[in-house]
């Protein structure tokens, strides 16, 4: 089975985006282990930076001269099990090696 990560964005108006990317899940990890994995890697239990997730922004997230024009963080909503085809060229364990190796965000 495939692995589906979902994800959205709140404006300050808490108007809700959603998105979600599909990895394939060629050594078949188990879903808690994918969650575990996740929840290491996010902001306060919930938020992520899709840049460094190497995740796409929604196309309301446009970078200009100054930086992104917007907020940087996401939401992460929830993982599945999916038979659904793969939008994503990395799979599962490659992606979540991406998110374990990044440091932890200071504030």
């Amino acid at each position: 089975m495939n692995i589906q990560f979902e994800y959205l964005f709140r404006d300050a108006g808490n108007y809700k985006t959603f998105g979600e990317v599909v990895f394939t899940n060629q050594h078949n990890l188990a879903i808690a282990f994918v969650i575990t994995t996740i929840e290491k890697g996010l902001i306060e239990g919930r938020w992520f930076d899709p840049d460094r997730w190497q995740i796409p922004r929604f196309g309301f997230h446009k970078v200009n001269a100054f930086g992104l024009d917007g907020f940087l963080w996401y939401e992460f909503d929830a993982i599945l099990t999916t038979k659904v085809k793969p939008n994503q060229t990395k799979d599962v364990a490659e992606w979540l090696s991406i998110i374990s190796s990044l440091p932890q965000p200071r504030f």
